[in-house]
């Protein structure tokens, strides 16, 4: 009985198992979570300050020199202001690019080939979503300001 039994096993089917390798994974993340995270914070830092100035003078009423001067900064084009398109990318361009490069960061891309699958995992990294969360607040206050009060 032995034996039969030893030639049962050998000639047992033995499970296909897909191993992945490393090359067929396609990452994307262009730099790491922690860095992608720094990166994010610094290019949303400016329009959150200054949505923030525009809603403490708008709520609280304050007339303070120094807001009436950055308003006049921001609405005027030309000599006494910035150029047209520094609002624009201050408010998208940047919040768009700190979207994009948390994303990739906490977004992982498979593609299986023999079933032709598209596989995506999200980690979940707190700075990296709380980024992501406010970069598309201030694309959308952007755009909704455009589209009502423009």
């Amino acid at each position: 009985m032995e034996n039969n039994f030893e030639k049962q096993m050998e000639n047992l089917e033995t499970p296909k198992t897909e191993f992945v390798k490393h090359q067929e994974i396609l990452k994307i993340g262009m730099v790491n979570a922690k860095k992608s995270a720094r990166i994010g914070i610094l290019f949303i830092l400016a329009p959150i300050l200054i949505l923030l100035l525009a809603f403490v003078k708008i709520k609280l009423l304050i007339g303070f020199d120094f807001f009436v001067k950055f308003e006049k900064m921001f609405t005027t084009t030309g000599e006494n202001g910035l150029p047209g398109y520094l609002p624009f990318i201050l408010f998208v361009v940047l919040p768009l690019i700190a979207f994009f490069i948390n994303l990739l960061a906490v977004s992982h891309f498979y593609i299986n080939k023999t079933t032709r699958e598209l596989i995506i995992t999200i980690k979940y990294r707190l700075r990296n979503v709380i980024v992501l969360i406010v970069s598309t607040i201030i694309i959308a206050t952007f755009f909704v300001y455009f589209i009502f009060f423009y």
